[in-house]
């Protein structure tokens, strides 16, 4: 299938990696109307694709999205028009959230740069991120009588951290993103496209049937009691385990051993 054109985000797959580029450099990849459609309907495009197992998220070296774009929310025209097309815009937000957030496939945001607001908002919502040391984080939305998504910065900080990034708005750095969990690596700058690509195909090497899956129950199980999340997550594993999948990679797994290659720990000795 012939990749998808759009007038501010590159698109491409690589070894079952889907992924979505910004590109926006007048606005540093702010996101306005076009952008946040566009991207829920590559999403929406790549949800069922089999040639597509995760997607990446990525803006360029030196920066990853400046948020929302603020001309969008001042508004133009009239008091009445402007709330109208707040209200408008507000609902699209939520479309990409959720969009994001909820997403079937495992995600991974790759930022550079500040990460203002929003823009850290789309970062959280994805699964996993890798940062360049030139990265920054700041729920930045308190700065301008706003709110940021704390739920999202919660799952991954915890309360505490949570809580003063939101409350301040003030940023932090990579290192200290890395520190508290906001991020899962941190990697040498000009380098975080071939990183952030690593990662993302060590989780596509999966491949898109079992991803779905694992998905399902890393946005799901986290939320039950633990023993509902133990039920859940072992009907799971009567499920998989009932799959020719399931039949092919443990075959492998078991040629792999009696030739001393365990799959299991090929990354380790790397």
């Amino acid at each position: 299938m012939s990749p998808m054109t759009y007038k501010y985000m590159n698109v491409s797959v690589e070894n079952g990696v889907g992924i979505l580029q910004l590109n926006h450099p007048e606005k540093r990849n702010a996101l306005g109307w076009e952008l946040h459609e566009d991207i829920c309907t590559q999403l929406a495009a790549w949800a069922y694709d089999d040639e597509v197992a995760a997607v990446l998220f990525i803006g360029n070296e030196d920066y990853f999205c400046s948020g929302w774009a603020l001309d969008v929310l001042q508004g133009t025209g009239t008091a009445q028009t402007g709330s109208d097309e707040r209200t408008r815009f507000v609902e699209l937000a939520t479309k990409l959230m959720v969009a994001i957030y909820d997403y079937r496939k495992p995600t991974v945001a790759a930022v550079a740069g500040v990460a203002p607001g929003y823009g850290l908002d789309v970062a959280n919502m994805c699964d996993v991120t890798i940062a360049s040391e030139n990265a920054a984080f700041g729920s930045t939305q308190v700065k301008y009588a706003m709110n940021g998504f704390y739920h999202a910065l919660e799952r991954k900080v915890g309360a505490q951290n949570a809580r003063r990034l939101y409350f301040t708005g003030d940023p932090i750095p990579a290192a200290e993103a890395l520190r508290i969990g906001l991020v899962s690596e941190v990697v040498p700058v000009g380098t975080l496209r071939e990183n952030a690509l690593r990662v993302a195909k060590q989780i596509a090497e999966a491949g898109p049937e079992l991803l779905t899956v694992l998905k399902e129950v890393a946005l799901r199980a986290g939320h039950m009691d633990p023993v509902g999340a133990l039920n859940y997550e072992l009907r799971v594993t009567a499920d998989l385990v009932s799959r020719d999948l399931f039949t092919r990679r443990i075959e492998d797994g078991l040629a792999r051993l009696r030739a001393g290659q365990s799959k299991a720990t090929e990354r380790l000795a790397r």
